[in-house]
Order: C-alpha cells, then sequence, then structure tokens
C-alpha cells in the first residue's frame, strides 16, 4: 500500500468517525432535552442513534462525555465563526453588532445543544465544568474585545466592556431558552436580534457614534 493511499484512507477513517459522533451526539441531544439526562441510558442513545451499544461506547466512555461533547462543538463554532464575523467590518459599532449577530446565529443553529448546557451544567463533574467554563470564556473575549475597542474610541457611554459582553452572550442563549416564546409570538431570529441589537447597543452609543452609525 503506497503512502497516498495510506493518507486517503486515513481521511475516509477520520470522516466516518467524525459522522459517528455526530450522530451519536445529535440522538443523545434530543434525548436529553425530551427526557432529561439522568433520564437517557447509553442502551437509549445508541438505539436512538442506529449504533450497538459497543460501538457507542468506543467513542464514549458515559453521558457526561457526550455532554461534553455536544456543548464543545457549539463553543468551537463561537471560536471559528465571531472572529471572522468581527473581522469583516472595520467600525466599532458595527463589529460589536457583527459578533452578537453570529452569537446568535450559532445559537440558532445548536438550540437543543444550548438548552442542555443550561440542563446539566451543575451535574457536570469538577474537571468538566472547569473545562467548559474555560472555553467559554475564551470564546466570549473577542466579543469583550470589540466592546473595549469601541468605549476607548468614545462610541459607547461609561461601560464595562466584560460586563456587557457576558449580557450580549447570555442574550444570544435567550433565543434558545425561551424559543418556545419567540415561536408563539412570531418573531424571528433577525427581529430578535435587531431588538437586542437597539436596546443593549445603540442605547448606550455617545452622540458621535449616532451621528456614524446609521439606524435602520
Amino acid at each position: 500500500m503506497t503512502s497516498e493511499t495510506q493518507d486517503v484512507n486515513a481521511v475516509v477513517r477520520g470522516a466516518r468517525a467524525e459522522f459517528r459522533e455526530k450522530q451519536i451526539v445529535d440522538a443523545a441531544v434530543g434525548l436529553m432535552q425530551t427526557k432529561g439526562s439522568h433520564a437517557v441510558s447509553m442502551q437509549a442513545i445508541a438505539k436512538s442513534a442506529g449504533v450497538s451499544v459497543g460501538l457507542l461506547y468506543k467513542y464514549f466512555s458515559d453521558r457526561e462525555q457526550i455532554v461534553l461533547a455536544a456543548i464543545t462543538r457549539v463553543l468551537e463554532d463561537f471560536r471559528l465563526r465571531v472572529p471572522a464575523a468581527i473581522e469583516a467590518t472595520e467600525d466599532p459599532v458595527h463589529r460589536i453588532i457583527a459578533a452578537f449577530t453570529e452569537f446568535c446565529q450559532v445559537v440558532d443553529d445548536h438550540r437543543q445543544a444550548v438548552v442542555l448546557t443550561y440542563q446539566t451544567s451543575r451535574a457536570l463533574s469538577r474537571a468538566g465544568l472547569a473545562s467548559i467554563q474555560s472555553q467559554e470564556l475564551a470564546t466570549l473575549q473577542p466579543l469583550i474585545d470589540v466592546v473595549a475597542e469601541a468605549a476607548d474610541k468614545g462610541d459607547l457611554h461609561a461601560v464595562d466592556a466584560s460586563t456587557l459582553g457576558h449580557n450580549l452572550m447570555t442574550l444570544a442563549h435567550m433565543w434558545a431558552l425561551k424559543h418556545w416564546y419567540f415561536q408563539q409570538t412570531q418573531v424571528s431570529l433577525s427581529q430578535y436580534i435587531d431588538r437586542q441589537v437597539r436596546t443593549v447597543v445603540l442605547s448606550n452609543l455617545s452622540d458621535g457614534a449616532r451621528k456614524r452609525v446609521k439606524l435602520n
């Protein structure tokens, strides 16, 4: 077997493993949100994912590992997508809006996993919780940085960048946590983002920034 063939086979195996892991995590998240994490067995997850119990244990040793994988997948999307959204614009205020918008869009893509995070975080082991908290702080930092940038340039009234950053992240999570309400009131994701931006970001703009930033 040539080295090129070995490389191709390795890529195929990696893709297959990634697909299996996603298949298992998606099945587990759906079950846990419906029945509660403690009521879902590894056997039930395997059945829902369409894999054998033996194969399931090949990828995950217990339910906590599956929960951590689900949460980490959301955080990884934040880590990759939010900085890219920020870099797409230069205006400090627009960078805040772009970051918050991307946070909300990632949450929308992973609504079940975000809700599961809040439901299960207290039950995680100390090491598991510490890992998630560390990753969360790292993914939030780009948003805090652009808030600080806008404040330093005088675009925002006296605000604490860390506090406002955490507020915006919580509001992004709220789209998942209260999605049932927004569905009932027929509020779309774009409408939700616009309302929160106006309430939390634009209301804090300095007079100079208000003149520069167009309000639709």
